[in-house]
């Protein structure tokens, strides 16, 4: 009798240890699951989203594979800028703005055809001016006037170059103090990155899509 009592007991802890787990174990994987879902919803949600813009491709069909990757990395601290606009981060936009001109600093002229190194030339000089300026600038608002500035060139850059994947150009007719300012994205969902979190995304509107 003791001995059942005894087996009995052992039965009862072993099954509510494998509960226990199994509970935790179908925790885990309900918020693993939750991510994952709410990653592919946000991206199903880019990627369906209809945009009521015209398509444009880039003017250079043949650009050559170092080309290609300095023009995209350029365009990376671009966005480094804008997101850190977006999350009101003056301290980060610097940053990105300094990882900008290190890269254009590094890149060789030669590389570009010839039909191609003055539209490189004129507005990749622009957009140091402007990434300088930003490095420069006093307070955020400042760094916001010289992003908008930044974006133009940046946006001629991408139209000439191309970076491989679609790029949204967007407008707020609210920004810098109800002048308008454009940014370059790269997806369909509304970051406004000059007013601080959400604020003003409803009026933005999608200009142009570049491929």
């Amino acid at each position: 009798m003791k001995h059942s009592i005894i087996g009995f007991l052992a039965i009862a802890v072993l099954a509510l240890a494998a509960c226990n787990n199994g509970s935790k174990t179908a925790e885990k994987k309900d918020t693993m699951n939750s991510d994952q879902m709410a990653k592919m919803d946000s991206s199903a949600a880019t990627s369906t989203e209809k945009v009521d813009a015209p398509v444009i491709k880039a003017s250079f069909a043949n650009v050559s594979a170092d080309v290609a990757a300095h023009i995209k990395e350029v365009a990376s601290h671009y966005f480094h800028i804008k997101h850190a606009l977006v999350g009101h981060d003056a301290a980060e936009a610097k940053k990105g703005a300094a990882m900008m001109l290190q890269v254009i600093s590094q890149f060789d002229n030669s590389l570009l055809a010839a039909n191609q190194k003055a539209a490189y030339t004129e507005h990749i000089s622009a957009i140091k001016e402007h990434a300088d300026a930003i490095i420069k600038s006093a307070d955020i608002n400042a760094e916001r006037i010289h992003f908008s500035e930044l974006s133009t060139h940046t946006y001629e850059l991408i139209k000439a170059f191309g970076v491989g994947k679609k790029i949204y150009y967007d407008h707020c007719p609210m920004a810098l103090d109800n002048k308008g300012a454009n940014w370059l994205s790269e997806s369909a969902a509304i970051q406004n990155p000059y007013f601080k979190g959400t604020e003003m995304n409803a009026c933005v509107k999608i200009e142009q899509v570049i491929e």
